[in-house]
């Protein structure tokens, strides 16, 4: 039987926390990686866009999180669109 419309999911809220979660590591990583990377001077080589590719999946995952986390509390709190 399919989820109505207004079923509560704790999946779909701990997939978003845990995105959430995982952001923040990952863009701490992001940015530890970046200043070694311009400290030894390497802008515009591998390293320094390897630390901009981290940044950009850190970025994903918040994004991601923060619209699993509003879809499930407009479910959750029958808010209409």
């Amino acid at each position: 039987m399919p989820p109505t419309r207004s079923q509560k999911s704790f999946v779909r809220a701990l997939l978003g926390v845990v995105a959430l979660m995982a952001s923040l590591v990952v863009i701490a990583g992001g940015f530890a990686l970046l200043i070694v990377a311009m400290q030894a001077g390497e802008r515009g080589t591998p390293p320094f866009f390897n630390a901009l590719a981290v940044l950009a999946v850190g970025g994903g995952l918040l994004a991601t999180g923060i619209a699993v986390l509003i879809w499930e509390m407009s479910i959750r709190y029958d808010i209409p669109k």
